[in-house]
């Protein structure tokens, strides 16, 4: 009983925290549910994030934060500057393995599903799919490489099968 008891008031408090940690600078804000207006900077350089699905009725639909259905998800990165076309970007989508990781360091807490190689922006374009058939946590980490060469990454955490 008081197992159970303490397993409830974690799983409450880590519920408190997602939210705080959502709007905290290492997991950046990124904009509306259905918007096409989806940001995470990396580094210096602010790229665009588009998410889909395909289920009936969801084809035309853009998310962000949160897709409803489980399935095929795709998450599409592009920059909204110029010049950047040579520039190196890796994604990896990420499932949430660990709720107690999350509160000591929120990056152990996640496991990588998927790996996209690195590669140059070229058309404009990035883009990283996956079936989900669980619901819960995921986060995309974009990693790039900065004009000093730097490797910079961000996280952005999001929610599937969630209507």
């Amino acid at each position: 009983m008081m197992g159970m008891l303490t397993r409830l008031i974690a799983k409450l408090f880590v519920a408190a925290l997602f939210g705080l940690v959502m709007s905290g600078s290492v997991f950046a804000h990124a904009g509306e549910h259905h918007s096409q207006n989806c940001f995470v900077d990396v580094g210096d350089t602010r790229l665009r994030l588009s998410g889909y699905q395909f289920q009936p009725g969801l084809e035309n639909e853009h998310f962000c934060r949160v897709f409803p259905e489980l399935g095929q998800i795709i998450i599409a990165v592009e920059p909204l500057e110029e010049g950047l076309e040579n520039r190196q970007i890796a994604l990896e989508l990420l499932e949430l393995s660990s709720w107690i990781d999350w509160l000591s360091n929120a990056e152990k807490a996640f496991a990588v599903i998927k790996q996209q190689p690195a590669k140059q922006f070229g058309a404009g374009l990035v883009s990283i799919q996956q079936t989900i058939g669980q619901r819960g946590v995921y986060a995309l980490r974009v990693i790039m490489q900065d004009d000093a060469g730097h490797l910079r990454h961000q996280y952005f955490v999001f929610l599937v099968g969630v209507p």
